[in-house]
């Protein structure tokens, strides 16, 4: 069955509160991946270190008065944790598809004390209910993977981005090299256990992006920083048969599947984690 938008917002409305009870820490309510970079000694500090990058990305930019989106925000961690951080910012917006997502991230924003500071909504990040050229920084965590039409995002992106405003993107890419049988089932079986059709290599992203006046500047692998769990390949070979013949599963089965099969490209490197920035330019 192929993925759509609305297959991909119901996997995250079924599956996001078993992601935050089972993500390791409650303080970061983050969902996305913990990296141990050097210096990292806790839980919280990998599970945020991706939003540090983010956040100096941003500084590095526009030290002052930002205007920024998270598009694809999940429940919000990642905006909780940048745009407190910032010198005076403008009020931010953080979209997700999944209405479970936008409500905990609205009743977390209460809680915090920045429901004035940060706006939560339903929407896709292909439609932005935001006006053009009026954004300093656009990033997105473990997101655009999940897009139908990539090249949609960047075009979005392009549009409502300032002249030297930047998006900032975390995600996995694929490796450009032809890949063996064993290794295309193990992509496939993550592409469709964690419902990532937008998964490209960094040329093609870079296609996209310059096509809407965005410039790569900064391409950094963060793979290193992972602590992977791959498991021995007849062993992972055996979960992978035996998760997909079950007759009747609950829709966090298909992500443990993906979730393992994830593991397994990253180690076979035909997966890399990375941070990519790029700069939008005049027309």
């Amino acid at each position: 069955m192929p993925i759509t938008t609305d297959s991909v917002r119901t996997y995250y409305d079924e599956n996001t509160s078993l992601f935050l009870k089972f993500s390791g820490h409650k303080k970061a309510q983050n969902i996305h991946r913990s990296l141990w970079a050097e210096g990292v000694t806790t839980l919280e500090e990998a599970l945020n270190f991706s939003n540090s990058l983010i956040l100096r990305e941003i500084e590095s930019s526009t030290p002052a008065n930002a205007r920024i989106a998270d598009l694809g925000c999940g429940v919000g961690a990642s905006l909780f944790y940048i745009h407190p951080r910032l010198q005076s910012p403008a009020p931010a917006l953080g979209l997700t598809l999944s209405p479970v997502q936008a409500r905990l991230a609205q009743e977390s924003a209460k809680q915090l004390g920045l429901q004035n500071q940060t706006h939560f909504a339903e929407g896709d990040f292909t439609s932005v209910p935001l006006p053009g050229k009026s954004l300093d920084a656009v990033y997105s965590v473990e997101a655009v993977c999940h897009a139908v039409d990539p090249e949609k995002y960047f075009k979005e992106a392009g549009r409502l981005l300032c002249k030297g405003g930047r998006l900032i993107l975390v995600d996995d890419y694929q490796a450009v090299r032809p890949f063996t049988k064993h290794e295309q089932k193990w992509l496939n079986a993550y592409i469709e256990g964690w419902y990532v059709p937008g998964v490209r290599t960094v040329e093609q992203i870079v296609q996209f992006a310059n096509a809407n006046q965005l410039n790569l500047i900064k391409n950094e692998e963060l793979t290193p920083w992972l602590r992977l769990r791959n498991l021995p390949d007849f062993l992972a070979d055996t979960l992978l048969f035996l998760g997909e013949k079950l007759p009747a599963r609950h829709a966090i089965i298909p992500s443990m599947l993906g979730s393992m099969a994830l593991q397994q490209c990253l180690a076979m490197k035909v997966v890399e984690y990375r941070m990519l920035v790029f700069e939008k330019i005049d027309s």
